[in-house]
């Protein structure tokens, strides 16, 4: 009798959405587990005949696949959720919460902000962020890392007032002292988070910071994250002050590259698609903050076209004061049907091509496609399980269309990081959900104090 290679975890008998090469779907399927690496993605009775397991998790009536990646997020913004009137656009938001709000957070609003955010996110099958900007970045990082996720962030830098938000502007110095020392600092990272270089970007950074930014993004070995072409607004002041598009103008002083991951991108022409797939520049998609503050996604957008053309498309929750939620089944969702309905043709978005933009295609935007993204041999384990045997998923025929169509985001059932169970059976095991929850709470009402901001709403409370 052969003898039986011996594994820590085998994950058995569900339905295996591989996301691999081949994007095998797999029914009665199972995932071997060694350490912190996938050993093996297989039919179910083939795996338990070659591997010996410390640990069989049953997964019958389960969706197993790649841990969901949010490719764009906030920390501190979660502490803004609600306050703002929904009355504004995408500039009044930005106004409002930066100048009302965002002046005074502290660190403990940032680290519990984030905390919070990354919990709502986690238990929805994310296993891996990236954060977009905080101001007390030493205490964040070491704060949110005990959740055990997978993420990069780094420092919200900008240099330039633009449409009149002069709030929190700093040095061009200042931005690059700043992220350099981060960077030097934090290069092992705490956990799994590490370092990247942030930039606000829409026509709040210099040419000078952008290059340099870029610069450091390669010498660091990590990405350079940041937010154009959003509204409307940044193109026109683009156009004033350079006689070029955002996406045009950054091609052309040399600042896109495989690294960049570019998010919103609402507003691009087919020129500038041109530019982002020649620089393999990625794009990060958040349908529903675009809808939300109404920056013209339907009118404007282009991300099947942009997908059409070798670019490549995640997708991102975005902040809790404008998205309002970081629920990826649900963003997934978005990601499918909004094509559909602003290009009048059914086939323009589909779940596979959601699915994508929330796993591999965010690995790809991270820069991390070789360790996750897909669920295959040599990769890390990141693995999100759903249960299938819930009101929303039957009657069951199609496992893909009911996760992207029916389904939501708390049918996830359990989520491994890096082969340890981080959450399990709907239970976080690394931080207690409740001290999260009442400490964003606790936080809410210093703010509520600090901001004096008051319920904006049509009807009358009491």
């Amino acid at each position: 009798m052969v003898e039986k290679i011996p594994i820590d975890l085998l994950i058995d008998n569900g339905t295996v959405v591989t996301i691999d090469k081949e994007r095998r779907v797999i029914r009665n399927g199972a995932v071997a587990i060694k350490k912190n690496k996938i050993k093996e993605v297989g039919k179910a009775r083939l795996l338990k005949a070659k591997y010996s397991a410390k640990r069989v998790y049953d997964a019958k009536n389960k969706l197993i696949m790649p841990g969901l990646i949010n490719s764009h997020l906030h920390f501190y913004h979660h502490m803004h959720r609600g306050l703002s009137p929904e009355t504004l656009n995408g500039l009044g938001w930005s106004d409002f919460v930066h100048r009302r709000v965002a002046t005074v957070v502290d660190p403990q609003d940032e680290i519990w902000g984030g905390l919070g955010t990354l919990l709502e996110t986690l238990k929805t099958g994310v296993t891996t962020f990236l954060e977009a900007g905080s101001y007390n970045l030493a205490e964040t990082i070491e704060g949110v890392a005990k959740i055990g996720m997978r993420g990069l962030m780094g420092r919200r830098s900008f240099d330039h007032v633009s449409q009149g938000h002069d709030m929190l502007v700093d040095s061009t110095q200042k931005c690059l002292a700043a992220n350099e020392a981060f960077m030097k600092d934090y290069q092992d990272g705490v956990g799994l988070v590490k370092p990247c270089i942030v930039l606000v970007g829409m026509g709040r950074c210099s040419d000078t910071l952008y290059r340099k930014s870029k610069e450091m993004a390669d010498d660091y070995g990590t990405v350079l994250h940041m937010h154009q072409a959003n509204m409307l607004e940044n193109i026109q002041e683009a156009m004033a002050l350079h006689g070029e598009r955002p996406v045009e103008h950054l091609y052309n002083i040399g600042v896109l590259g495989s690294n960049v991951v570019m998010v919103h991108m609402v507003h691009v022409n087919q020129k500038e698609i041109g530019m982002l797939a020649k620089s393999k520049a990625n794009v990060v998609h958040c349908p529903n903050t675009a809808m939300k503050l109404s920056y013209g996604m339907a009118a404007f957008g282009r991300f099947t076209e942009m997908s059409q053309a070798g670019v490549n498309v995640a997708i991102g929750t975005d902040a809790s004061d404008c998205s309002n939620f970081n629920d990826m089944v649900r963003l997934i969702y978005l990601a499918a049907v909004t094509p559909k309905d602003y290009r009048y043709d059914p086939a323009a978005g589909s779940a596979e091509k959601a699915l994508e933009m929330a796993t591999i295609n965010g690995a790809i935007a991270l820069n991390m496609q070789k360790e996750i993204g897909s669920l295959e041999a040599g990769k890390k384990a990141d693995v999100a399980i759903f249960d299938m045997h819930r009101p929303d998923w039957v009657p069951l025929y199609n496992e893909l269309q009911n996760l992207v169509y029916s389904a939501q985001g708390n049918s996830c059932e359990s989520v491994i990081i890096d082969g340890n169970f981080v959450m399990e059976k709907r239970k976080v095991l690394t931080i207690d959900e409740e001290e999260v929850v009442d400490r964003v709470q606790f936080q809410a009402k210093k703010m509520l104090k600090k901001t004096k901001i008051p319920i904006y709403s049509e009807w009358k409370w009491s």
